[in-house]
């Protein structure tokens, strides 16, 4: 009867350890992704999942005074690139995945309509063959559509400036 219950015991333990070690296999599956990138109307912030940095690029406009007819009109041109290099960590880039991802695969359909376009953010995952993306346009404070917005801003708001509209 001992040397049973020993059998039995190794074989239940051995049964646990491997059902534990699958579960941690399906977990890290949904975490396939290269780089993550998200714009809004003049910035654009790419995360690669294999570099603890970030890259960050700013377009910087200048007014120019344009004569039309009889008088002046103001228009923008494309002044110069900002780009900076900034410090993520893996607990950070997983969030900042888990957040996006939850952007993407259940977008918050929206009934806020802001004039003059403004509210402008997109949100793309890219893994080696395939590109998943959201876009939201028009709606204000893009970081206030939905609760995972508003993290997905807060978090990089720490870390670098980017913009609400």
């Amino acid at each position: 009867m001992t040397k049973y219950s020993v059998v039995i015991f190794f074989t239940l333990t051995l049964m646990i350890t491997l059902s534990c070690n699958s579960n941690k296999k399906e977990e890290k599956k949904d975490l396939r992704w290269d780089d993550i990138e998200i714009q809004t109307k003049t910035q654009k912030i790419v995360i690669f999942k294999e570099s603890d940095t970030a890259t960050f690029e700013q377009a910087i406009y200048k007014k120019v005074k344009r004569i039309r007819g009889n008088g002046y009109s103001t228009a923008y041109k494309l002044d110069t690139i900002e780009k900076k290099i900034f410090v993520m960590t893996e607990s950070e880039r997983d969030s900042i995945y888990k957040y996006t991802h939850q952007i993407i695969t259940n977008p918050a359909f929206t009934d806020v309509m802001a004039t003059c376009y403004a509210g402008y953010v997109l949100v793309k995952i890219r893994d080696r063959r395939t590109t998943l993306m959201c876009e939201y346009e028009s709606v204000g404070e893009w970081s206030t559509v939905n609760n995972d917005t508003k993290k997905l801003y807060d978090l990089l708001k720490t870390k670098i400036d980017i913009a609400k509209q």
